[in-house]
């Protein structure tokens, strides 16, 4: 084999695999069933690792999945072959009731030889012999031995001189992708193996199904009490036969329309909806619903056994009709309802029903009864009667958005429009403030809670009885894409309504994650994988925030309702604040300077050890760069001096809570023992509770954000990101910014939680302390370049993203710079073992001379860069050690005022209103969110 040095891995694995395999098929089927899947996981392992796929360590569904989603157009043969390999091996494996035959065992030996045909076809060039069904190995074993001995020795001899690290040519990439799509000319699925396919899909999905065996057709197959059967080849009074029908019991529930593999299906439910109209009435089984008019079946599938992908909705996926709802259309799912979801479905009211019951109940719980959140819930339940899919609430931060939620919960809920909910955060803290919420609002003596029954965080799955279910969607993301216990993950059809908390996190572009959440997503992979937990489920998802972008009415639309902070304050609802008070000390003003050959203090943010250094080169620093990249304890004590001798004071707590954010969990340690002595200072010596961290690092976050909210300590709450979104403390009357962030949206969450009313302590405003020039910096409303331009994407997300900025665009010059930009802030971020190795990978001269001829060259130029730009994302920049800095820092103004200018900032949500009102009819995007959201494309969005 030809090829084998280009492998990191041993093939002798692969040959023994399948050798000891078809050993055992004669004398225990079982076992051989678990040697393939051995078979298969390994060599999914070897595709992903030849191929430069990246994350091979991930399970064997989520390699195959991902294998799918690639652009190398797998054979469907070959994946459908490894899909099979693996669920037979978890049965063999897992499933004590499973019975393992020979047949079984020669099947799965016929889709592993397929699978090893198409490895060597494609990665050692080596033309295979058809395969051949395997005899009784018992008499063959000595001579079957004595070949896998003289393998490995071959196989050894070839290993020796393999080169160590795979790089794959372009045209080596596209050789195999011809391959791969002449293979799957000669391997195309039959209409057999496709009915094997949608067969998996129903099992999957609980119903009792084997085309062969379970056919009315064929085997004269009745529906049975107690079973959920999906029988093939339903035989209908006309000669017709439907190609799956589905009894839950002696309940018809649906039918299933089977299509070839690479036929479009989302044009398909013609046929299907025909077959309902001709079920006849019989006596032994029973017809769920007469309030369809000519149709006698509700639920209306057709499919074609490929895995559903949003691009190629109308060819993958099951597309789904309900014929109780006339003027719906039918819609793609990622899977068959479970016979659960659909008993769900016939247990809700008739949507016209229960849409005019909403409409006519004028009786708004008294916890929701101010008259915006009356419009807001009015709002809602009109989109939801106009058919909306997807719906967003835009409300200030502190006008009630989680008790408007639960006002409508219960409303939809009380009328049967809904009959399970899914209350999704994303964050422990807002899921368990919000189950509280549902606890203590009531309707006359009861709670929510009581009336609807709820399931918590710690609840993985909901009851019967369960109408409200809280969830964190890492929580959801993990069960629905992450678990190899299908009994674990949740079913299409378990919700019929979801409600999205904080709607812009997850969604946003700019969207900071935490230091713990950078060990497990990337940008990019938390924004797609929040997306699809919203679209996985068939439910009406509404959207809550109060900081809308681009990116979250992509998913929702626009507002349905939208009340503002400057409405509200207004309305007198919420609090306003004074002009901030500006704290400039000489460091912030002046910044930190440190010269060649100076020897400093490093801090290892990996290690938490404290080294000295020579730098190489002068560096310097301004305010933004405090307590991230340079950490500065006289700034941070100069700051805390101030803050104490003149304005806050915990021992006296008519003054309210004070909030300050932190730049890492280290920098809020040091905030708070320098505030701690500051008060010692000027002879106000506080409780060693009163000033407290409260990050996710410490041990009870949650006990002391309650503490926070309730108890008269902790007074100061010292925090990097936990206490930036939905935590509602009404006391806070104090803002102190010692971090500069990037994003608008996460700002204006940040003063949020400073904005309710507190009569408690007669609060009629609250003071925003800025040491960081950050009130300056955010004073613009119209900060939405980053959704135009994207000038925070990185090289990943750009590699991932070349058909659609510049294959496929003609205007790709603003994309172009981009990148080079997204190349500069990487190669800053590498020290100098890491560019030295990046500039031997890419055989330049200059990292920095090449780098900075990027943006310059012409589109023919920059596209032939490509390797190198994939060489460079396998770099992976150490985090950068921080400087401590000895410089001496005072104060040297203290002053009130809005920043240059010394305007006020306009209102985020009005303002977002009015620039999508003002460019709805200019701007190709947004006219296309405004009237068809799900017709919004990628390109569309990034053009304008």
């Amino acid at each position: 084999m030809s090829n084998f040095e280009t492998s990191q891995k041993d093939y002798q694995e692969y040959a023994k695999l399948a050798s000891s395999a078809e050993s055992l098929i004669y004398s225990d089927p079982r076992s051989s069933l678990t040697v393939f899947g051995t078979f298969g996981e390994q060599l999914t392992k070897e595709i992903m690792h030849l191929d430069d796929l990246g994350d091979w360590e991930l399970n064997q569904k989520q390699r195959i999945e991902k294998m799918a989603y690639s652009k190398n157009e797998y054979p469907p043969t070959v994946l459908n072959a490894l899909n099979l390999i693996r669920l037979r091996r978890n049965k063999a494996t897992h499933d004590d009731h499973f019975i393992a035959t020979k047949k079984i065992a020669l099947e799965i030996d016929q889709s592993a030889y397929l699978v090893w045909k198409w490895f060597l076809e494609v990665y050692s060039l080596d033309k295979v012999a058809d395969y051949v069904e395997p005899q009784d190995q018992k008499a063959l074993i000595k001579t079957q031995e004595d070949k896998i001995k003289a393998l490995e020795e071959k196989i050894k001899q070839l290993q020796q001189n393999r080169v160590q690290e795979v790089i794959i040519s372009p045209e080596e990439r596209e050789r195999r992708r011809q391959i791969n799509v002449q293979f799957a000319k000669k391997h195309e699925l039959t209409e057999a193996e496709t009915r094997q396919l949608i067969d998996q899909q129903l099992r999957d999905a609980g119903w009792e199904v084997d085309s062969q065996k379970l056919n009315n057709w064929t085997q004269k197959t009745e529906p049975q009490k107690g079973h959920n059967m999906a029988i093939a080849e339903w035989v209908l009074p006309n000669g017709q036969r439907a190609d799956y029908a589905l009894f839950k019991g002696l309940e018809f529930y649906g039918i299933v329309e089977a299509k070839k593999w690479d036929q479009d299906i989302v044009g398909q439910m013609a046929q299907p909806k025909e077959y309902s109209k001709e079920v006849p009435f019989r006596s032994d089984y029973r017809l769920v619903s007469n309030e369809m008019g000519d149709y006698k079946v509700p639920f209306i599938y057709t499919a074609n056994g490929r895995p559903y992908l949003k691009q190629y909705q109308e060819k993958s996926g099951i597309w789904f009709w309900d014929a109780r709802n006339h003027k719906e259309s039918a819609y793609a799912l990622e899977e068959f309802h479970k016979p659960e979801d659909l008993s769900l479905k016939l247990s809700a009211k008739n949507k016209e029903e229960a849409n005019q019951d909403l409409v006519d109940d004028q009786d708004f719980p008294d916890f929701a009864h101010r008259e915006y959140q009356i419009a807001a819930i009015q709002a809602m339940e009109n989109a939801i009667k106009d058919g909306k899919k997807r719906i967003l609430l835009a409300m200030a931060t502190g006008t009630g958005k989680t008790r408007t939620a639960i006002a409508l919960m219960y409303r939809l809920l009380k009328h049967k429009r809904a009959r399970r909910i899914l209350y999704l955060v994303d964050r422990n803290s807002l899921g368990k403030q919000t189950a509280n919420a549902i606890k203590d609002n009531k309707i006359g003596t009861m709670s929510i809670s009581s009336i609807c029954g709820l399931k918590e965080l710690s609840d993985k799955a909901p009851e019967i009885s369960t109408k409200i279910q809280i969830a964190t969607v890492q929580g959801m993301i993990k069960r629905l894409f992450f678990s190899e216990d299908s009994d674990d993950k949740p079913s299409v059809g378990q919700y019929d309504f979801i409600i999205v908390d904080e709607a812009h996190r997850g969604y946003a572009e700019d969207k900071e994650l935490s230091d713990k959440e950078y060990q497990f997503y990337s940008q990019e992979d938390y924004v797609s994988q929040y997306r699809r937990v919203v679209d996985y489920f068939d439910a009406t998802a509404i959207g809550m925030t109060a900081t809308p972008a681009l990116q979250t009415i992509d998913i929702f639309g626009k507002p349905v309702y939208s009340y503002s902070y400057q409405q509200a304050v207004l309305d007198g609802w919420l609090v306003d604040h004074d002009a901030p008070v500006i704290i400039q000390t000489q460091l912030s003003q002046e910044g930190i300077h440190f010269k060649k050959g100076a020897e400093v203090s490093l801090f290892d943010q990996d290690e938490k050890t404290i080294n000295k250094e020579k730098l190489p080169d002068n560096m310097n620093f301004d305010v933004k760069d405090f307590n991230k990249r340079v950490i500065t304890r006289s700034f941070n004590e100069v700051v805390c001096d101030e803050l104490a001798q003149r304005y806050l004071d915990p021992n006296d707590p008519n003054l309210g809570k004070t909030l300050i954010f932190a730049a890492t969990d280290e920098h809020a340690d040091m905030v708070v023992d320098l505030l701690k002595k500051a008060f010692k200072k000027v002879s106000n010596p506080v409780d060693d509770d009163a000033i407290e961290k409260i990050t996710g690092s410490i041990r009870h976050p949650n006990q002391e954000i309650k503490n926070f909210k309730n108890e008269t300590n902790p007074n100061i709450a010292v925090t990097v990101d936990l206490l930036t979104t939905g935590i509602d403390v009404p006391q806070i009357t104090s803002i102190v910014f010692l971090r500069r962030v990037q994003s608008r949206i996460l700002y204006e969450q940040m003063l949020g939680r400073a904005t309710r009313l507190c009569p408690e302590i007669n609060k009629s405003k609250f003071t925003i302390y800025d040491a960081v020039g950050i009130y300056e910096a955010m004073n613009k409303v119209t900060n939405m370049k980053p959704v135009v331009k994207n000038p925070g994407h990185n090289v990943h997300y750009f590699l991932n993203h070349k058909d659609d900025f510049f294959e496929t665009n003609e205007d790709s010059a603003q994309y172009q710079v981009d990148m080079a930009g997204a190349v500069e802030r990487k190669i800053k971020r590498l020290d100098d073992t890491k560019r030295d190795e990046f500039q031997h990978l890419a055989e330049i001269n200059s990292v920095d001379q090449w780098a900075r001829e990027l943006s310059k060259l012409d589109k023919s130029q920059f596209l032939k860069q490509w390797p190198k730009f994939e060489q460079l994302d396998h770099i992976k920049p150490v985090k950068p050690k921080q400087i401590i800095s000895d410089a001496v820092d005072k104060v040297i103004n203290v002053s009130r005022g809005y920043g240059h200018g010394n305007q006020k900032p306009a209102d985020y949500i009005e303002n977002f209103n009015k620039f999508v009102k003002e460019n709805v009819n200019t701007i190709p995007a947004l006219q296309v969110v405004a009237t068809r959201p799900k017709d919004l494309t990628f390109d569309e969005l990034k053009k304008y």
